[in-house]
């Protein structure tokens, strides 16, 4: 019976401190993520654990004077970024659906203009012109070096 009632008595001060001193701080900085989350742009990448550092940061009640501060602007984020940097976000993430969007079309477009029969034949003599040019700067590279050879030599 007292291992028992110590058991009880031992796991009640965890439990005490999480209901006293961190649920009270931590269940408001989870529904404001959650309300966050929500309205964030679907393709945009929402990072739940920098939106809880900065908001615990900002809403820490012994540090009244945080009320503007960003993630990277935090002292000890600056000092672990300094140490590994974060890769950039990739494109998906950056661009705005309609972005996106237009990108897609464009390409879809580009290639669909490709296909057609007289931009192939036009794109094949641009191919046949560009090998042209390039066997004639070649030679006449060639013919430069040869020349300049001759006159070395005389």
């Amino acid at each position: 019976m007292q291992t028992e009632n110590a058991d009880n008595s031992s796991s009640s001060k965890p439990r005490d401190y999480l209901n006293t001193t961190i649920f009270p701080i931590l269940t408001p900085a989870i529904n404001q993520m959650l309300r966050t989350a929500k309205v964030t742009e679907k393709r945009k990448r929402f990072n739940p654990l920098d939106f809880l550092a900065g908001y615990l940061y900002r809403n820490n009640p012994r540090h009244l004077d945080r009320e503007g501060v960003t993630l990277e602007d935090i002292p000890f984020v600056q000092e672990e970024w300094k140490i590994n940097p974060r890769p950039p976000l990739p494109l998906s993430a950056t661009l705005t659906e309609l972005e996106a969007v237009i990108i897609i079309q464009s390409h879809a477009r580009g290639f669909l203009v490709r296909c057609r029969p007289e931009v192939q034949q036009f794109r094949q003599w641009q191919r046949g012109l560009w090998k042209e040019r390039q066997a004639v700067s070649t030679i006449q590279t060639h013919w430069r070096k040869t020349l300049s050879r001759r006159q070395n030599n005389t």
